[in-house]
This record gives structure tokens, sequence and C-alpha cells, in this order.
């Protein structure tokens, strides 16, 4: 099925009225979704380089040239979808409660990453492949951990270190560094690349967790 004409001439806006942007704009933000959604599963059973912006359009349903006009081709949309997921990571991050201790909230942490890495296995080869490779990839995948990432999870560290947990001279950025770095040797190393089972993982948490918080604990908690 191709897009119709309104995706492919959405920038025209002369004559239209209000009621018709919002329509247009409705019909491509649609449009994105749907290629985004598409090109993850065409990513995760060719590949990178196995996949064409053909195939991708054919599975979303829309006219080809959407992906060179929307995302810049097929580099663009691979892109585009690490920003969405990052972004549904964050959201998630935000919405989720704050833990009673600071060893449930590091769990916690850890167990959403395997969850994700779980969720999302196959694509997340071919991101991490391909990132080997691609400088501007990685430069994105770098500024969702330094610049979105890590202060979500900084801000939610600070509950524990106002409340005595946390030893005052423990630096937050640091500890967030460290936790978010055994969740992806957790994640994909242990779960994707070595297909531990969850009962083996789960006890990893646990250890990672209490050490964590023994070796950040203010005198006053020892």
């Amino acid at each position: 099925m191709t897009q119709p004409d309104t995706d492919l001439l959405d920038d025209e806006t002369e004559g239209c009225s209000e009621p018709c942007l919002v329509a247009r704009r409705r019909d491509k933000e649609a449009t994105k979704k749907d290629l985004i959604a598409a090109a993850v599963e065409v990513f995760a059973q060719r590949g990178f380089d196995g996949a064409t912006t053909k195939e991708v359009a054919t599975r979303a349903g829309v006219n080809e040239g959407l992906i060179q006009r929307y995302f810049g081709g097929k580099a663009g949309l691979l892109q585009a979808i690490v920003g969405n997921m990052c972004g549904e990571r964050l959201t998630a991050c935000r919405a989720a409660p704050p833990s009673d201790s600071l060893k449930a909230e590091i769990a916690t942490v850890l167990r959403h990453e395997i969850m994700q890495a779980q969720e999302n296995r196959d694509f997340m080869r071919v991101l991490l492949s391909r990132a080997l490779v691609d400088a501007d990839l990685a430069a994105t995948l770098k500024a969702h951990y330094k610049l979105s990432r890590m202060p979500q999870l900084v801000q939610r560290l600070k509950h524990f270190q106002a409340d005595g947990t946390l030893d005052a001279a423990v630096d937050l950025e640091t500890l967030a560094a460290t936790i978010t770095t055994f969740a992806f040797g957790l994640g994909f190393m242990q779960q994707v690349v070595l297909a531990e089972d969850s009962a083996y993982l789960e006890g990893i948490i646990k250890t990672i967790a209490a050490t964590l918080v023994r070796g950040t604990a203010s005198e006053k908690r020892i």
C-alpha cells in the first residue's frame, strides 16, 4: 500500500487550513512510528547490512521514499530507533516510584536492564555490532547515557545520599556509571551472549546490590 500524497507533501502548507495541518502532522508521525517499528523487525532479522529500505517500507505499508525524506536513509532510521528506545526507557525511569532502600533501587535498575535486553535481544545484537563501526551511532549512544540516562539515575540516588544511606563523599555520577556498567554486563553479555538463566542472573543482582551498598554506606550506617 502506498502512502497518500499528503505524507509526501506535508511541508507544503500554503493554503492549508489548521485542521489540514494537524491531520498532516498526525499522518507524518504515525508513518514515522510505523517505519521505526518495521525497521526494528527487519534489522533484527536481516542485520543492518542485509536490511533494505524497500523491505522496511513494504512491511510498514508506505512509500520507500519516505525513509529518505523523514530519516535521511537507513543509517538515519537506525538512529531514530535508538532515540525512540532511549526515550521510552527514560520515561519508564521517571515514572518508576522510588524504592524503599538503596539495595532495592540498584536491584530494580539491574532487573529492568535485563528485561529490556531480553525483549530486544535480536535488535541489540545488530545495534551493538553496528556501533563498533559507526562513529555517529556510537556518539548517539554515548550522548544518551551521558546526557540523559545518567542524570536520571543520579536524581534517583540523591534521595539516599540525603537520608544518610550513601556516604556524602560518594560521587553519584560515578556510582550511576558503575550500576549501568553492571546492568549492561548482565543484560547483554550474561543473558544474551552467554544465555545464563534467570536464577543465575538474580543471584548476581543480589550480590552486586549488596556489595555496592556496603561499599558506599556512610559511616553511621556501617
